[in-house]
């Protein structure tokens, strides 16, 4: 065999290597877009790398609190609970302590204390009576709720709060802000579900509530993810990032959810909210409820607001 045929062999060689190892890589690029859609879809914090984030929020609670590039952001309100400052935060609803139509829980003054540099929101068995509709009415459930309504009012921002769950039967505890003026819009950026077995109390709601009261048209977007099984037993960083066009969810410096607001939404968007801390018993599940279960505490180590300059 003469020299310029092993060369020919040669380079053929070469090609049909060089293209074997391309049709591979083309195919396995194509595996790795059907593997990144699939994860995408399926993917769960519970099972991602995300869980390992979460067991270390002990050591960098600042870093999972502020988990975006914070340029141009500045605290504006940060309250770490070492008492209870009535100036800021007001007990029950500005509209009153009880709904007339929910009439098995009050927002109680004895619910809500600060204790060890904790603020605690509690449900307790503590029947009450209130007078409503020129009779009385006897309520079961004493339950805490603080806002803001008087003191602090916030058009966009960053919102963040560290705090460990309540468990059991029938809680539902949550962190949240509505319109100073209207309602709605309202953002919760978590709510969570103790339901009968008292495990749901793992599974974080977020919820965006807009549309017009009037027309009584009202639309909600809401998305729920499964978090470690612990949050009753271990405190965890949850917060939300409200800009203009855009409402971004995170837990403990993850991103959970970000919804782009078209216009008609964003209309909604653009008012001063408050922000609302409160346990509360969920009626849907009054039957799995016993007193002997309570009380129960929602903790919040701290929260903290930032906004641009």
């Amino acid at each position: 065999m003469g020299k310029l045929s092993i060369l020919l062999i040669f380079i053929c060689t070469i090609w049909y290597s060089a293209g074997a190892q391309s049709a591979d890589s083309t195919l396995k690029r194509k595996q790795r877009g059907k593997a990144g859609i699939f994860f995408k879809k399926h993917l769960s914090i519970r099972n991602s790398g995300s869980e390992r984030r979460y067991r270390r929020e002990e050591k960098s609670t600042e870093k999972l609190a502020f988990p975006f590039d914070s340029e141009g952001y500045h605290l504006v309100f940060e309250d770490p609970f070492d008492s209870l400052n009535s100036n800021i935060w007001g007990i029950g609803q500005p509209w009153g302590r009880f709904h007339a139509q929910f009439p098995h829980q009050y927002y109680g003054d004895s619910e809500v204390f600060v204790k060890n540099g904790m603020l605690h929101l509690q449900n307790r068995y503590a029947p009450k009576t209130f007078r409503h509709a020129d009779s009385n009415l006897l309520i079961p459930y004493g339950t805490g709720l603080v806002q803001t309504f008087y003191s602090k009012n916030f058009t966009y921002g960053y919102f963040s709060i560290r705090s460990k769950n309540p468990s059991g039967p029938a809680t539902w505890p949550a962190f949240w802000l509505t319109g100073r003026y209207n309602w709605p819009p309202e953002i919760d950026i978590f709510e969570m579900y103790g339901k009968c077995d008292g495990k749901n109390v793992h599974e974080q709601t977020m919820t965006l509530h807009y549309g017009k009261i009037e027309n009584r048209t009202k639309s909600l977007l809401s998305k729920s993810v499964q978090l470690p099984s612990n949050t009753d037993t271990s405190f965890h960083i949850y917060s939300c990032l409200w800009e203009p066009g855009r409402i971004i969810f995170f837990t403990d410096g993850v991103l959970l959810k970000e919804i782009r607001l078209n216009a008609w939404m964003e209309q909604f968007f653009k008012e001063p909210m408050y922000i609302l801390l409160n346990n509360a018993v969920d009626h849907r599940y009054l039957q799995c409820l016993k007193p002997e279960m309570l009380p129960c505490d929602f903790e919040v180590d701290w929260i903290r607001v930032y906004q641009k300059k």
